[in-house]
């Protein structure tokens, strides 16, 4: 099983030190955050922690096709490429803060379909058409893996039909991965004569250690409560009767202005039940055992890749996970 870190900061200066720091402690991937108004620029960013590194992959985490016309992605996706070395993939999805705060709405699942496909086809070479004019990329040097981040059954079926990787982010637990994420994504690969075997799977995986669950939540309110608005932005029918009404409200007054804010709003808002529901849904958090237990059940369900989303101190977060979590265990570097 993979781990990556996952950057989301206003100087290019603490992104890269983490990234160097990831690779020192033998993790394999860097995923940076695409929210243009609230922290630094996807690419730039990459392309610095690029020239700081030499074996970590990099990847946006997560890129989407509104904020971003699809070729320019792929250009920069190529370039970036190019000054890694061959060392990137794409994640993309639907959109979030970085398209609410242009006036946008997310890409639906034709468009990110659309959207993913024609990417990947420029990525590997092929010429495509954009409103009739053909496009090609002239920097790509390498085939790029495009990874679409999913938590609903229909986005999560398209994502197995066309992508190279599926980013799941309907949570690490392991039942949701099994009954939601994977059933919809192999149903998905089956409609291109594939199978899991032919896809990466990623978590999106909330991550803190601490002498409770209670207590790691608490440090990761921040963390989860943006995901949990993108989950249930549109229906809260999944999650238990008693707390529907309390994650409708969530998802009304979550402040794309404060989106992963540590002093939102929002997170005063949300009571100790819900939080109880949300940890246990959203993270692996907890005490180093705990941790390493549910990682390693996500691992026999045959997940790749957890993306790890530490709290808002995540350099001494990430190496308190490492040291207590992955060291003692079998599971990663």
């Amino acid at each position: 099983m993979e781990f990556g870190g996952f950057t989301a900061t206003d100087t290019v200066s603490e992104a890269v030190e983490y990234a160097r720091s990831l690779e020192a402690w033998g993790w394999d991937a860097l995923w940076a955050i695409d929210s243009q108004q609230l922290y630094t620029d996807l690419y730039v960013t990459l392309t610095a922690c690029a020239e700081a590194t030499d074996d970590l992959t990099l990847a946006p985490g997560i890129t989407n096709p509104k904020s971003r016309h699809p070729s320019v992605t792929a250009n920069a996706v190529a370039s970036l490429d190019q000054v890694a070395g061959g060392r990137v993939l794409l994640g993309i999805g639907a959109g979030d803060s970085g398209v609410y705060s242009v006036g946008k709405e997310p890409a639906d699942v034709d468009q990110l379909h659309e959207s993913a496909a024609k990417i990947q086809r420029l990525l590997r070479g092929e010429e495509i058409e954009f409103n009739g004019e053909p496009f090609q990329l002239a920097p790509r040097r390498r085939d790029v893996d495009v990874y679409v981040a999913a938590e609903g059954p229909v986005t999560l079926r398209m994502a197995g039909q066309v992508a190279d990787g599926v980013i799941f982010g309907g949570g690490p637990k392991p039942a949701v991965v099994e009954e939601l994420g994977l059933a919809n994504i192999r149903e998905g690969a089956a409609r291109s004569g594939r199978s899991l075997d032919d896809i990466e799977i990623v978590t999106l995986t909330p991550t803190c250690v601490a002498d409770t669950r209670a207590r790691a939540v608490e440090k990761l309110k921040p963390v989860i409560e943006p995901i949990a608005y993108h989950n249930f932005t549109f229906s809260v029918e999944e999650a238990p009767q008693e707390i529907r009404d309390d994650l409708e409200t969530l998802v009304r007054r979550h402040d794309m202005q404060e989106h992963g804010d540590e002093e939102a709003d929002a997170l005063a808002e949300i009571g100790d039940g819900v939080w109880e529901y949300l940890g246990d849904r959203f993270a692996v958090a907890g005490p180093p055992d705990r941790c390493r237990d549910r990682l390693q059940r996500l691992r026999d369900l045959g997940v790749d890749h957890a993306m790890c989303l530490f709290p808002p101190d995540p350099h001494e977060e990430t190496e308190r996970f490492h040291r207590t979590v992955l060291e003692p265990g079998e599971l990663g570097p």
